[in-house]
This record gives structure tokens, sequence and C-alpha cells, in this order.
């Protein structure tokens, strides 16, 4: 791609930036550079709160097979019975029973729909709930420990120094929240 005049300015404007941002003369005095990230993702599937979150999860998509399998097996009995006494049954009956099974499926179709959809709202409002929480934690820790910049590993981050992940910490800071939070809720 050709760039004009203004994409080669902008493009040393930007160089420039960086470069002075990241060159410790650069910085002020007040300014610690210190940057890290962390791996939101793995705060939510290893933290108290992720696991509980996760477990209510489980726990609903098993109640929901449950019972999808039941209206399952009752469609199954039906195009059972509709089989063995097709040739017994008279053209009107046959087709009650075959539009009983119509409406059957229509409405295993809608359950199975309703049920997905109400997991995933669940789960968007768990991990919505979750998410807040962490980045109040990041963004209060980042002032106690003097962040200069925390970024997500999940978004933006291609490589990284490892030393630079505070993740475990964020993971074990969110649990004494999240214990302290439930044992507030329990009293």
């Amino acid at each position: 791609m050709k760039k004009t005049g203004y994409g080669k300015v902008i493009m040393l404007a930007l160089i420039f930036m960086a470069a002075t941002c990241f060159s410790t003369k650069g910085f002020t005095e007040q300014t610690k550079n210190k940057i890290a990230f962390l791996d939101s993702q793995r705060v939510v599937d290893e933290s108290k709160a992720g696991k509980e979150a996760l477990k209510i999860l489980e726990e609903f998509k098993k109640k929901n097979e449950e019972q999808l399998a039941n209206k399952v097996k009752e469609l199954t009995d039906m195009e059972e019975d509709l089989q063995k006494k097709k040739f017994a049954l008279s053209t009107e009956a046959q087709k009650k029973m075959e539009e009983s099974i119509r409406r059957k499926n229509i409405e295993l179709k809608r359950f199975k729909e309703d049920k997905e959809l109400e997991l995933k709202d669940l789960y968007f409002s768990h991990l919505n709930e979750i998410k807040v929480k962490i980045v109040k934690i990041v963004q209060e820790l980042g002032r106690q420990k003097e962040y200069s910049l925390i970024l997500t590993k999940d978004d933006s981050i291609i490589y990284s120094d490892e030393a630079l992940d505070i993740t475990q910490l964020i993971i074990e800071t969110y649990d004494k929240v999240y214990s302290l939070e439930t044992e507030t809720s329990e009293e």
C-alpha cells in the first residue's frame, strides 16, 4: 500500500512518541514505567468466584439436559406409538397423532432455543459481574503498586516477559474479596 505524505508524518510521529515514552529520559520523575498484564480468562477459570459461577452454569446445564432428555423420550415414545398403531388407526386419528408429534417437535425445538438463551444470559451475567470486580481490583492494585499500565493478555498482547504477569496476584486478591463477600452475605 502506498503511503501518502500525511501517513509518513503520522507514522514518524508515532515512532517518535513511542521512543520518547519508553526511554528513561521521556518519563518525568513521577512516572514509574511499571507495566504489567493479566490473563482475565485465567482469573475467571481459577478464582473462587469463577469456579463458583462455572459450577452454577454446569448445574443449570445438567438440569436442562435432563429435562431435554425427558422431552426427547416423550417425543420418541409418541413416534413409536404412532408406528405401532398406524395401520389400526383411522386416517383422522392418524392425522391427529401426527399433528401432536409435529407440535411436540416444535415445542422441543423452542425448549432447546430458550434454554440455550437462558444459559448464555446466565453465563454473561456471571462473567460481567466477575469482570466488573476484576477491573476494580486491578485499578486499586495499579494505584497501590504504582503501575503505569496494566493490560489484558486476552485482547492485545502478542508477547510479553512472564515476569510482568500479575494474573496470580489478581486471582489471590479476588479470592480474598470474594471470601469476604460470601462471609458477609451469609451473616
